[in-house]
């Protein structure tokens, strides 16, 4: 069998265990100030309200280093809404992102979540080293408008 005909072969295989129901190529993201956390080893549940006065609601948590939080996130207005977490520069890439994008919704990430009104969505997170995480909004205008919250980890 020549090579073209095994490349073949091998990207059927491929193929047809991808469509496997629950199979998956893993997506790998780095980030410097954590990374997605699993359920099994969530330390903690922090509930987090998206509101349309632009606010999230606590404004302000904190964690420990290396603590894996479970944010169950829920839009309480009729706009929606994104729970992105991120350090400035990650905020500031996504917000340039989404003004490319004229605001359309962006699917669910794994740093963070958009939330039709009404909805309720979890992101888990483990938490890296010392310093300052936003949590933020960048549906067109929201951001600017100070929908932003602070996770200090300390």
């Amino acid at each position: 069998m020549n090579l073209s005909k095994k490349s073949g072969w091998a990207n059927i295989t491929l193929l047809l265990v991808l469509s496997l129901p629950g199979t998956t190529l893993a997506k790998t993201e780095a980030f410097a100030f954590g990374h997605p956390g699993t359920a099994a080893k969530a330390d903690r549940t922090v509930k987090i309200t998206a509101l349309d006065t632009m606010r999230f609601v606590p404004a302000t948590v904190r964690v420990r280093p290396g603590e894996t939080v479970r944010f169950v996130v829920t839009n309480e207005g009729k706009l929606v809404h994104e729970f992105i977490l991120g350090d400035r520069r990650e905020q500031a890439e996504h917000e340039r992102e989404m003004q490319r994008m004229g605001g359309m919704a962006m699917p669910d990430e794994a740093n963070g979540v958009t939330l039709q009104p009404g909805q309720t969505k979890t992101l888990i997170w483990t938490f890296g080293k010392v310093g300052v995480v936003e949590y933020a909004c960048h549906q067109l205008g929201h951001y600017a408008a100070g929908m932003v919250g602070k996770i200090l980890v300390k």
